[in-house]
């Protein structure tokens, strides 16, 4: 029989939505929306030590944080896996509002990079390594414009994305809609989102742009005496690939 907590907590989570990412928080570290978790056992905790990281199989890199009980992590015990000290230290399971998440881990960089810190597709969490920028790409937030990524867009319960300005109508004519798609008439754009170029990539995120401490890029100065370039601080900073200066 299933325990009056358990039955409380399942209740609270699907009236609010037990959160993914917090983008609210200026400092420390910050929550990934990467995952919850695995299997079917509910992966509740009360402190950080209930959770650990966890992978789609056992010797992916961590994308999500499991409770320690959780069966198809305790059957990964044991197991060894080549280059399994490869993954990036930048995450740490954490627990927040009673669920397992996977955390950015606040890290101090010791060089800038001439296009920030690399992003990693599956966590959203930097690493310290140099971010590659995408070949041909934008190199600022003029090049990019806002597009339907859909035949809806999110003006009509769709989506929309960023794309090159040069390529808008190719990438248009590439999604094949037809002359009136069937759309539900509601508007579920992001507000504050716009086209931005990060890392010659052009995306569509709501950010207020870079905080007045950022660093870590070449364009931006560096810290001040007595104050280190840390990553995984501030969401805002991190949405654009810098770190920003911190005692």
């Amino acid at each position: 029989m299933r325990s009056l907590l358990s039955i409380v907590l399942v209740a609270l989570c699907t009236l609010t939505a037990c959160p993914g990412r917090d983008l609210e928080s200026a400092g420390g570290d910050f929550v990934s929306d990467a995952g919850n978790g695995v299997g079917n056992t509910p992966q509740y905790c009360n402190v950080e030590g209930d959770c650990v990281l966890a992978a789609a199989t056992c010797c992916d890199c961590p994308a999500f944080a499991v409770n320690v009980n959780d069966p198809a992590q305790r059957a990964c015990a044991g197991v060894t896996c080549p280059g399994q000290n490869s993954c990036p230290d930048n995450v740490h399971a954490a627990c927040d509002q009673g669920m397992c998440v996977l955390a950015c881990t606040e890290l101090v960089c010791p060089a800038s990079c001439a296009a920030g810190f690399t992003i990693d597709a599956t966590t959203d969490c930097l690493s310290c390594a140099c971010a590659v920028p995408e070949p041909n790409g934008c190199s600022a937030d003029t090049d990019c414009v806002e597009t339907r990524a859909d035949c809806c867009g999110c003006h009509s319960g769709g989506e929309d994305t960023a794309v090159l300005a040069s390529q808008r109508a190719a990438f248009d004519a590439s999604l094949a809609c037809p002359p009136s798609p069937a759309c539900p008439v509601v508007d579920v754009c992001t507000v504050g989102a716009a086209p931005h170029c990060i890392q010659g990539r052009c995306e569509l995120v709501a950010t207020t742009g870079l905080p007045a401490n950022a660093c870590g890029r070449s364009d931006l100065p560096a810290c001040p005496a007595g104050l280190v370039c840390a990553i995984n601080h501030d969401p805002r900073a991190s949405l654009l690939g810098v770190g920003v200066c911190v005692p």
